[in-house]
């Protein structure tokens, strides 16, 4: 298992693209899952690519659309912010996702389509997968 606390900022992983967006990443009972995530240095990269993202199919019109970040300012202050449309607990998810990972200067935005079928606590699994393929790319 990996570590969870990193003491260096040696280990820290940014992503070398920007504006990666996925299709049909995931289905789970005819339930749709999409990652998408770019590369930021401060807060005017994350409003740019927030409005994309809700300019982008099929992110404008996803039944669920929760994101996290994680962004280190020019005085090394780590900033780290979540959101979810609903969802609950499923920005907590990707954010624990992207600490586990050690990754900054991302944001990272899971969405999801769902039937008419109960997913029950598996939604949450979902997230989670969805999460780390997503840093899963960013490594490579």
């Amino acid at each position: 298992m990996d570590s969870q606390i990193s003491f260096s900022f040696s280990d820290v992983i940014i992503p070398k693209e920007d504006k990666i967006l996925s299709r049909n990443i995931l289905i789970d009972r005819w339930s749709k899952y999409w990652y998408c995530f770019t590369n930021v240095k401060w807060k005017d990269d994350l409003k740019e690519f927030l409005k994309l993202v809700r300019k982008t199919k099929p992110f404008d019109s996803a039944d669920h659309c929760s994101y996290a970040f994680r962004i280190r300012s020019p005085e090394w202050i780590l900033l780290e912010w979540k959101w979810d449309d609903w969802e609950t607990w499923a920005w907590q998810c990707i954010l624990r996702e992207l600490k586990r990972k050690n990754v900054e200067q991302v944001i990272l935005v899971v969405s999801s389509h769902f039937w008419w079928i109960y997913l029950q606590n598996d939604r949450y699994r979902n997230i989670v997968d969805v999460a780390r393929m997503a840093i899963d790319k960013i490594e490579n």
